[in-house]
């Protein structure tokens, strides 16, 4: 009788594994000066890191869909519970510390003043 090497054996046993696909994250950390990073699966998680660094939390659109309403901003919590209702990032940053979850751009929303170059975050 013949024996199979280690590495034929292991070859063979994972000929038959099936990877499920990768998921992507639902929220994402952008700023001006690099693309988007959808790592987060925790919308306060990316918020705290979006505060520290000085940029903004976003949901990632291939998984969450925000509806646009009235405001500029939405408080986005877990599950991607959304209520765009927020014209300042300022309430809305406060209503979604109070909630556990993150402020989102408000989507299709573009700003009405002109680009500002010292901001920190996108122009605005």
């Amino acid at each position: 009788m013949k024996h199979l090497a280690p590495k034929a054996c292991l070859t063979i046993l994972l000929a038959g594994v099936v990877v499920p696909p990768a998921m992507a994250a639902h929220y994402c950390l952008r700023n001006q000066v690099i693309p988007p990073i959808c790592i987060y699966d925790d919308p306060a998680e990316c918020q705290k890191d979006a505060n520290r660094q000085g940029a903004e939390c976003d949901v990632n659109p291939n998984e969450i869909h925000l509806n646009a309403q009235f405001g500029k901003y939405c408080v986005v919590t877990a599950g991607g519970v959304s209520d765009c209702n927020y014209t300042d990032p300022g309430t809305c940053s406060r209503e979604a510390a109070q909630k556990g979850g993150a402020c989102a751009p408000s989507p299709g929303h573009h700003p009405l003043q002109a680009p500002n170059p010292y901001s920190p975050v996108e122009g605005y």
